[in-house]
Parts: C-alpha cells; sequence; structure tokens
C-alpha cells in the first residue's frame, strides 16, 4: 500500500477509554457468546471503548485545535461513574450488524458528549447527526448462514459490569490493518472539583 493509501486508512475519534478490568470482564462474557451468538468478527478488548464523537480524516492542525477546544471546556468536569448492563443491537433485529454492550444511564457522560460534538463541529468536522446513544461495540456483522439471531438469550442474559470510574476522554487514531486497530493520541484528564 503506498503512503496515500496508509493516510487513507486512518481516521480518528474521541471516545471514552474502559479500564482494564472492565475489558477483560465484558471480553470473558464475550467468549461466552461466541457459541450462541454467530457474529463474523468480534473486537479485539482493547479496542472497546465509547464513542463521543467520529471525526473521520483529519490532519493535526485540526486535531490539536479540537484537542484545545475540548480541553478548555472540560476543565471543570469531575470524573464520574459508568456502568455496563446488559447488550443490544443495531440493524435489522433478526440479522443485526451490530452487537454492543449498554451503558446505565449517565447525565454526566451526555454532558461530556454534548461538550466534545459542540467543540468538534466548532472546529468544522461534520459529524454524525443521529441521537447520542451510548454503547460499547462487541461484534459486528451476523452471520445470516447461522440463521436468525436469538433475541431471547440477549434479553435474557441478565449481564452487569461493576461501576467503574471515567477519568479521561481520548483521541484516537485508527489504523484499521492493524490489531488491536486504535491507538491514543491524546488525552484529556477530567480534573474537575
Amino acid at each position: 500500500m503506498n503512503r496515500e493509501g496508509m493516510i487513507m486508512n486512518r481516521h480518528f475519534f474521541i471516545a471514552v477509554p474502559l479500564p482494564s478490568d472492565i475489558k477483560a470482564a465484558l471480553k470473558m462474557r464475550c467468549e461466552e457468546m461466541k457459541k450462541d451468538f454467530h457474529f463474523k468478527r468480534w473486537v479485539h478488548q482493547e479496542d472497546y471503548h465509547i464513542t463521543l464523537a467520529f471525526l473521520g480524516h483529519a490532519d493535526e492542525e485540526q486535531l490539536q485545535a479540537v484537542m484545545n477546544e475540548v480541553r478548555g471546556n472540560l476543565l471543570n468536569v469531575s470524573p464520574f461513574e459508568l456502568k455496563i448492563q446488559g447488550f443490544n443491537t443495531f440493524g435489522r433485529k433478526e440479522y443485526p450488524r451490530i452487537l454492543w454492550a449498554d451503558l446505565l444511564e449517565s447525565q454526566q457522560l451526555n454532558v461530556v458528549q454534548e461538550i466534545v460534538y459542540r467543540d468538534c463541529m466548532k472546529a468544522g468536522f461534520e459529524l454524525d447527526k443521529k441521537p447520542f446513544t451510548p454503547h460499547i461495540t462487541v461484534a459486528r456483522k451476523w452471520d445470516e448462514a447461522c440463521g436468525k439471531i436469538p433475541l431471547e438469550a440477549l434479553v435474557e442474559g441478565n449481564f452487569q459490569l461493576p461501576k467503574f470510574l471515567v477519568e479521561e476522554v481520548v483521541l484516537y487514531e485508527s489504523k484499521i490493518e492493524e490489531t488491536p486497530k486504535y491507538y491514543k493520541k491524546a488525552v484529556i484528564r477530567l480534573e474537575g472539583q
């Protein structure tokens, strides 16, 4: 692949990372689910995150500008807790394209996402206009050859993990040809009082 192709394979997003113990517990649950849930690709545990804004392609100047803006506007935001509970899907009900871990409603997360989204728009990024649905993608592309997804198993699985503390927001770079795919490019600590 030439240099231009490699640059086009890079994109950026701002997200909430998960602590290592939560990633490990979520991965363990996903391993158990594989026997009943036939997705073609399961996300590497190091790539679990909660996207706040997908930026796409960007140059260093754009990235620096948006991170400076976000950093300034998150100055007074304190760390907060989140909790994963259950799973859900995106796409056609019987043949979904995404399996994701759900989060307990969090006003603090919504506030952080609104700040990040607004600052990215102000910096000139074209963002998804869909309402924010906080989630952690764990698998992609249901294998239709295996029949319909057993949705009752999703509903019955009363899956919960302990609360975890959100202490930072991260600018990630995606390198789609690698595994894991996402790399921290910049970190903003939440240090408000």
